[in-house]
Parts: structure tokens; sequence; C-alpha cells
């Protein structure tokens, strides 16, 4: 897609617009996925958030298989 976004001819230039939102939203959604995320699971682990949640789901696990 780059060499698209790069192009100059009057023909290309009706998708640069499309390339251009595709390649930055791919850009976005990728840095979303490596860096905010697992720093997310990092915070939450911090605060004891995800453990609470791990015990909630183990007890109400437990209880349905009952």
């Amino acid at each position: 897609m780059l060499p698209l976004l790069y192009e100059t001819i009057l023909q290309a230039q009706v998708l640069v617009r499309l390339v251009t939102s595709g390649v930055f939203g791919m850009m976005t959604s990728t840095c979303l996925l490596l860096l905010v995320l697992p720093s997310a699971y990092a915070i939450l682990e911090d605060f004891g958030w995800r453990e609470e949640m791990v015990e909630e789901e183990g007890s109400s696990s437990s209880a349905v298989k009952v």
C-alpha cells in the first residue's frame, strides 16, 4: 500500500485518500495491540484487579459445574 500512497499520477490520486486511511488505521491498530494492550494488563495486574476477575470467574464456573 505504501507505493500507492506515494503515487503521483492522476488515476491513483482517487485512491490516495482510501490508502491513507488504510495505512494509518493499520499502524494505529498495530501500536494499540503491541503497546497499549500489554500496558493495560500490567496496570491492572499492579492494582490487583486481574486477580479479582480471575477469582470471580473461578467461583462462578465452579458453581455451574456442581
